[in-house]
C-alpha cells in the first residue's frame, strides 16, 4: 500500500538532504554537472503538461512530489500502471524489473531517471537527449503546502547523470533534433529587448537565454524580454528544442543604453516622453507627446523619411531635446530630426562612411546627436564618427587603426563631458582599450593586465571618474566584484571585499547621479536587496531589510538622486500599484508604495530616470491612445494621464 502523508514527507527531507543538488548553489550543481533550467515554487516550470500537483495511481497528493509528476507523466503518454501500489521512488527501479520494464543506464525521452540516493529515492522525466547532455523535469516536496518544479540539464560526464538508471516504461518516439535557430535581431530599449530569430526546422519550441540563464521558453520565433534594466550588456541566445534535442544558435550581444526607433520612452529635458513614428508610407512622420511640469503636449514632424526599419534610433540630446536618427537613402547617408519642444528641425548628412552594422551605435554628444561605429577592415581596423552639429554634418572623422576587440565585449558610451568612447577586451582578453572622440581628435589608451570580471554582467560604464569596465570576479567562496576605470591620469581597477553576487538573472550595474559606480541586485530569499558603490577609491554595500522587490517582469534598478533604487509593479490585478526601494545616503527606503493605478500595457511600459533624478513609470493604457506616468521624488508619488494622442507606431522589425 502507498505509504502514508508522514512517511513521504520524511522521504521528501531525507531526499532533499541527500540529493543537494536540487537545492544547492549554481556551482554546486555545476560540479556534479548540473544546470538550472528552471525552477518555480508554483508549477510554471511544468507548464504545457497539465500537471497541478495531482495524486496519481495512490501516489501521495496533492501537492508537490516526485513520484506523483513522474506518474503523471507516464499515465499521459498512455502508460498504465505497471506495478502496484506505486510506491518509493527508491524501490521503482526493482518494481520496473519486476514488471518486466526495461531497466537499464541509456536515456531515451518519456524514460523516467530513478535515483537510490538517501532513504526514499528520486525520480524525474527525461525531457531532452543529447550525446553531451540530459534534461529533466521534476516536483519536490518542502511541506505539506509548499515545494517546487524544476528543470535540469545533466551533464553525461558528472555525478548525477553517472548514478542513475532509466525506467523504459513508456518512451517517446522522437524525431530529429532540430536545426540551428538564426541569430536574434533586436530592437533594443532601455526597459525592453525585442529580439525576433529565423525559426529552426523541426523545432517544437525556443529557450531563450539570457547571460545563460534561462528567461523564458516560447513556441514561436520572437520574444519580448520586459526583464531588462537601462544601461545594461546583455548576451542572447536562442536554443531550438524538441523531444530529440536542442540546439542552440548564434549569441547576440545586446545594450540597453539607447532606445530602437520604434515607439520609446525617453527622460528628455522637458519631462516623461513617448515618441514614436507616424503617418504612413506615403506621409512618412514621427510624434512626441511629452509630460511637461505644465501638462502634456504633442507635436508631430513634417513629411519626411523614417529610415531602415534595423536602424533608427530615438536619442536625448546633452541639452534635452529629442533626436530621430537613421540611415536613408542608399544606406551612407544618415538623417536626424530635432525636437525642442516646440519645433522640429531636420538635416540629412551627404554621403558618408556610416560604419559596419554590427557594434553601430546612435549616441548624444556635446556637439549634436553623432552615428558611430566600426570601419576599415581587419588589415587596418578604425573607427568612424559622423556628427550633427549645429553648423551642420562633421562626416567620416576616422580614428587611427587600432584593434577593434573581441566581438562579443565591445561598447561605445557617452562620457560624462560630452565626448565619445569605445572600449572593449582586446590582446588576451585582460586588457582593455579605450578610443576617445572629442568631436575633433581621436586619443586611444590601453590598460595594463587587469582582471575584468567574468563575461556575463560584464558591462561599459561612462561614469564620473571615466569610461569603466566592470563585472564579477572571485569565486562562490568569494564573490567580489572588480572595477577598471580610465580616468584623466590613467588607469586603475579595484575589487570589492567579498559579498554576494545575487540572482543570476536579476543584477545590474548602474552610474549613480554623482557619477559614482553601483552594482545593485537581490539576494537572500529574494527579497533583500544588496548594492554596492564604488567611489573610485573605496567599496562600500548595505543590504536592505526584508521588502517586497516587486514582480520580475518590469523590475528595473535605476539611478536616482537618492541613489541607486529598484522598482516594479506590486499588488495584482485588483490593486495595481507600483513599488521602489532606495538605497539612500542614511540608509535604506523601502516599501515606497504608488496609489493603484493601471500597470498598462505588458508590452509597453518603461522606468526612466528623469533629469532632475526622480523616477517616471510611463506606460499606455485604456483604448491604448493615452499615455500614464507615474513619478517618484523619493518621498511621493503623483500621476498624470495625456489626453488622447497618436502614440506611434510600435516596434517594427
Amino acid at each position: 500500500m502507498t505509504r502514508p502523508p508522514s512517511a513521504w514527507r520524511v522521504f521528501t527531507v531525507v531526499l532533499l538532504a541527500a540529493l543537494s543538488s536540487l537545492v544547492a548553489p549554481a556551482d554546486a550543481r555545476a560540479a556534479s554537472g548540473e544546470t538550472s533550467v528552471c525552477r518555480s515554487t508554483d508549477y510554471s516550470c511544468l507548464a504545457g503538461t497539465g500537471y497541478t500537483g495531482q495524486s496519481v495511481w495512490g501516489s501521495w497528493g496533492p501537492g508537490h512530489n516526485c513520484v506523483s509528476y513522474a506518474a503523471y507523466r507516464l499515465r499521459a503518454n498512455g502508460a498504465a500502471q505497471s506495478w502496484s501500489p506505486i510506491g518509493n521512488a527508491y524501490q521503482w527501479d526493482e518494481k520496473a524489473r519486476g514488471a518486466g520494464v526495461r531497466v537499464d543506464t541509456t536515456p531515451a525521452v518519456g524514460s523516467i531517471a530513478q535515483w537510490d540516493t538517501g532513504s526514499f529515492g528520486h525520480v524525474a522525466y527525461v525531457e531532452v537527449v543529447t550525446a553531451a547532455y540530459i534534461e529533466i523535469s521534476e516536483d519536490a516536496y518542502l511541506t505539506d503546502t509548499s515545494g517546487y518544479a524544476s528543470r535540469r540539464r545533466l551533464d553525461r560526464g558528472g555525478t548525477t547523470f553517472a548514478s542513475a538508471e532509466f525506467l523504459h516504461v513508456r518512451d517517446v518516439v522522437t524525431p530529429g533534433q532540430p536545426g540551428v535557430p538564426g541569430t536574434p535581431q533586436v530592437l533594443a530599449h532601455g526597459s525592453r529587448v525585442n529580439l525576433q530569430w529565423a525559426a529552426a526546422a523541426g523545432a517544437s519550441e525556443y529557450q531563450v537565454m539570457r547571460n545563460g540563464v534561462h528567461l523564458a521558453t516560447v513556441g514561436g520565433a520572437g520574444f519580448l524580454d520586459t526583464q531588462a534594466s537601462p544601461g545594461q550588456a546583455y548576451s542572447y541566445t536562442i536554443v531550438a528544442r524538441n523531444a530529440a534535442g536542442a540546439t542552440a544558435g548564434p549569441s547576440r550581444y545586446v545594450q540597453t543604453t539607447g532606445n530602437a526607433g520604434d515607439r520609446a520612452y525617453l527622460a528628455s529635458g522637458l519631462g516623461p516622453a513617448v515618441c514614436g513614428r507616424a503617418g504612413d508610407q506615403t506621409y512618412q512622420a514621427l510624434v512626441c507627446s511629452i509630460r511637461r511640469p505644465d501638462g502634456w503636449i504633442s507635436s508631430a514632424s513634417p513629411k519626411g523619411d523614417w529610415g531602415y526599419a534595423s536602424d533608427r534610433a530615438w536619442l536625448v540630446n546633452t541639452d534635452g531635446t529629442i533626436s530621430y536618427c537613421r540611415r536613408v537613402g542608399e544606406g551612407d547617408q544618415a538623417r536626424c530630426d530635432r525636437f525642442d519642444g516646440t519645433t522640429w528641425t531636420s538635416a540629412t548628412s551627404p554621403r558618408a562612411d556610416l560604419a559596419y552594422h554590427e557594434n553601430r551605435a546612435y549616441l548624444s554628444t556635446k556637439d549634436g546627436p553623432a552615428i558611430c561605429g566600426r570601419a576599415g577592415d581587419q588589415n587596418s581596423q578604425t573607427l568612424v564618427c559622423n556628427v550633427w552639429t549645429s553648423t551642420g554634418w562633421l562626416t567620416n572623422r576616422y580614428s587611427p587603426a587600432n584593434d577593434w576587440g573581441y566581438a562579443t565585449d565591445r561598447a561605445w558610451l557617452t562620457n560624462t563631458d560630452g565626448t565619445i568612447s569605445y572600449c572593449r577586451r582586446v590582446g588576451d582578453g585582460s586588457q582593455a582599450l579605450c578610443d576617445r572622440f572629442d568631436g575633433t581628435t581621436w586619443t586611444s589608451t590601453m590598460s595594463p593586465h587587469y582582471d575584468l570580471g567574468y563575461p556575463d554582467n560584464r558591462t561599459y560604464l561612462a561614469s564620473g571618474l571615466g569610461p569603466a569596465v566592470c563585472g564579477r570576479a572571485g569565486d562562490q567562496t568569494y564573490q567580489a566584484l572588480v572595477c577598471s576605470i580610465r580616468r584623466p591620469d590613467g588607469w586603475i581597477s579595484s575589487a570589492s571585499p567579498k559579498g554576494d553576487w545575487g540572482y543570476a538573472s536579476d543584477r545590474a550595474w548602474l552610474v549613480n547621479t554623482d557619477g559614482t559606480i553601483s552594482y545593485c541586485r537581490r539576494v537572500g530569499e529574494g527579497d533583500q536587496a544588496r548594492c554596492d558603490r564604488f567611489d573610485g577609491t573605496t567599496w562600500t554595500s548595505a543590504t536592505s531589510p526584508r521588502a517586497d522587490l516587486a514582480y520580475h517582469e518590469n523590475r528595473a534598478y535605476l539611478s536616482t538622486k537618492d541613489g541607486p533604487a529598484i522598482c516594479g509593479r506590486a499588488g495584482d490585478q485588483n490593486s495595481q500599484t507600483l513599488v521602489c526601494n532606495v538605497w539612500t545616503s542614511t540608509g535604506w527606503l523601502t516599501n515606497r508604495y504608488s496609489p493603484t493605478n493601471d500597470w498598462g500595457y505588458a508590452t509597453d511600459r518603461a522606468w526612466l530616470t528623469n533629469t532632475d533624478g526622480t523616477i517616471s513609470y510611463c506606460r499606455r493604457v485604456g483604448d491604448g491612445s493615452q499615455a500614464l506616468c507615474d513619478r517618484f521624488d523619493g518621498t511621493t508619488w503623483t500621476s498624470t494621464m495625456s489626453p488622447h494622442y497618436d502614440l506611434g507606431y510600435p516596434d517594427t522589425f
